[in-house]
């Protein structure tokens, strides 16, 4: 049987928040691939229940009311029934549970979704769910290929599975909180849609929205009860609060990265300060505001995606870091396993070598094109300006600030002489495009 493996889809409601770039492309993907019976696992985020103003609190009533409005999006419904059609031609679906979508522990939640995919009951009960607490083991063609969203090494980010068990006792990561409290009424109430598309680097969307909107950004920190004077200064005598008890962001080490002279630093802090920031210069503040959106931006693009032509092309990048390729082969050795498969990060990855194939299925959300690494201050001005005046990225109005599609997946194949063939792919126009391939042996790897 032919697998498929796709994550962070972040199905939504349709509303405001809604990011899903696939409404068209996953159902087709879905039917070319289970022509034949065929399974195909969701690797985490699959949905995302933190695109709403509601309380955070795992309570079962508010999380079905919430999943009643996802499968009425047309755009999710759509996934939704044709995972219903992978069912009935006698195919298997699995959605492992991610960060955005601890919702799905709830079986209220569950049994709204079986609906959804419109099957008779005995075929919507082979709708599976699965805890992200350990990996899944896959055999494809005796290969044992390891599957897990990958959010166990980013410490904000991170399920505590022990109390999801208990849903009364359960508490979001902060990741979660900071989605609610900072980054929903940026991208909402003011309108800024271009901080949905930074995450999950929080630091990065925090820079980008400070450089293009400081006043909001001010309030909203305010209105969190953070001190953002502290989270960028780490001013002595000063206290930050974050859910009842300090808690430091990261932001003042970004924030050093950004390069800032003295008299730009300064400018800022009164912009952010109590009193008055009449005395911090236009000029000042701009070269401030364009260093600080490169530097979050940045940061984003070096998670996601590194520019390369006049074009802007060839803008993705499939070699994973160090971190992620030890990650790969930490978790290879210790469950003996010759793949490894990962999520979370939205960045696609591809690797191939000593005896591992490690690939992070990228994202089905729209991603966000920046200027290239290696452009000037005024490439980069060009793009801040069309961010403040073009902040819910209309598409008519995108010129160098533009949103972009990387519909990726990864597909696993038995091969005829054992073990398994794994692709990265990508879905472009109707067609798949492998970005990637090895073999992946069967039984136990020795590395």
């Amino acid at each position: 049987m032919r697998t498929l493996i796709i994550s962070d889809l972040h199905l939504g409601n349709g509303g405001d928040y809604d990011v899903f770039a696939g409404g068209e492309a996953l159902p087709a993907l879905l039917d070319r691939i289970a022509g034949e019976p065929a399974r195909v696992v969701v690797n985490g985020d699959g949905l995302d229940f933190l695109m709403n103003e509601d309380p955070l609190e795992l309570d079962p009533a508010r999380a079905a009311a919430q999943a009643r409005a996802i499968a009425a999006a047309p755009a999710s419904a759509a996934v939704l029934k044709a995972f219903g059609r992978v069912l009935a031609r006698g195919g298997e679906v699995v959605v492992r549970l991610g960060n955005h979508d601890v919702e799905l522990a709830v079986p209220e939640v569950q049994e709204i979704l079986r609906a959804a995919i419109d099957q008779p009951p005995e075929v919507a009960a082979r709708l599976t769910f699965q805890l992200g607490d350990a990996p899944a083991i896959l055999d494809v063609g005796g290969a044992r290929i390891l599957v897990t969203h990958g959010e166990h090494n980013d410490n904000w980010n991170k399920v505590d599975y022990g109390r999801l068990a208990r849903l009364d006792r359960f508490k979001y990561a902060a990741g979660s909180v900071l989605v609610k409290q900072l980054m929903n009424p940026i991208a909402r109430r003011h309108g800024l849609r271009f901080v949905s598309l930074l995450k999950p680097d929080f630091q990065g969307a925090a820079l980008a929205a400070l450089a293009v909107a400081p006043e909001i950004v001010k309030q909203l920190f305010s209105a969190a009860s953070l001190d953002i004077g502290w989270q960028l200064f780490k001013k002595a005598g000063s206290a930050a609060s974050f859910a009842e008890e300090e808690e430091d962001l990261g932001l003042a080490e970004r924030f050093a990265d950004a390069g800032l002279e003295a008299e730009e630093a300064a400018a800022l802090e009164a912009a952010l300060g109590d009193g008055p920031a009449a005395f911090a210069e236009e000029e000042t503040m701009s070269t401030a505001s364009l260093k600080l959106a490169r530097a979050g931006l940045k940061l984003y693009a070096g998670m996601q995606k590194r520019l390369a032509g006049t074009l802007g092309d060839e803008y993705f990048r499939l070699e994973p870091d160090e971190a992620e390729w030890a990650d790969a082969r930490r978790l290879a050795k210790k469950f003996d396993a010759g793949a490894v498969v990962l999520g979370h990060t939205h960045a696609a990855r591809w690797k191939a070598a000593d005896g591992i194939a490690f690939a992070n299925t990228g994202t089905w959300i729209w991603l966000m094109q920046l200027p290239r690494s290696d452009a000037g201050d005024e490439a980069w001005a060009e793009f801040l300006g069309e961010l403040r005046d073009n902040p819910r990225l209309l598409p008519e109005r995108q010129r160098a600030a533009r949103t972009v599609q990387r519909l990726t997946a990864v597909l696993l194949d038995p091969h005829p002489d054992g073990g398994a063939t794994m692709r990265l792919v990508q879905w472009d126009d109707g067609k798949l495009h492998s970005l990637g391939a090895a073999r992946v042996p069967s039984g136990d790897v020795a590395r």
